[in-house]
């Protein structure tokens, strides 16, 4: 994965916390403010960024009507709000792909589902597998 890939995904997860839920068109153009993304991804890829993301789930749907007259069902994604609950539990659930070095450095294999996570100090497992019960 490139750095820049990495830099898009944590600029969404931060979008998506700030702003709330939002279509992927919406999400481009809130990508297309922050200095650090040389270049918002295609439609295509913004798609693929957003599904491999266990932090970002789909909520729902909103028609939207094109500018020939053609209205079509566009996803709406917003940040999995059972399982993070607050800006600290943003650290605590992010895949390894996306981590920074440091990150990394202090990532710990879970007991329980075996990713790689930052587990919270008075936990025994990572916050995702406290929070669904596993």
């Amino acid at each position: 994965m490139s750095a820049n890939n990495k830099r898009v995904r944590r600029a969404i997860i931060d979008i998506l916390w700030y702003h709330g839920a939002m279509t992927k068109e919406s999400l481009a153009d809130k990508l297309q403010e922050i200095k650090s993304i040389r270049q918002v991804p295609s439609p295509n890829s913004l798609s693929a960024l957003l599904c491999k993301n266990p932090q970002v789930v789909s909520v729902g749907t909103e028609k939207v009507e094109s500018v020939l007259g053609n209205k079509s069902l566009h996803m709406i994604f917003d940040i999995d709000r059972y399982t993070i609950r607050s800006k600290d539990d943003l650290l605590y659930t992010t895949p390894y792909s996306i981590m920074s070095p440091k990150q990394k450095a202090d990532a710990q294999k879970c007991d329980s589902c075996g990713r790689q996570r930052i587990i919270r100090e008075d936990l025994d497992v990572c916050l995702t597998c406290h929070r669904e019960g596993l």
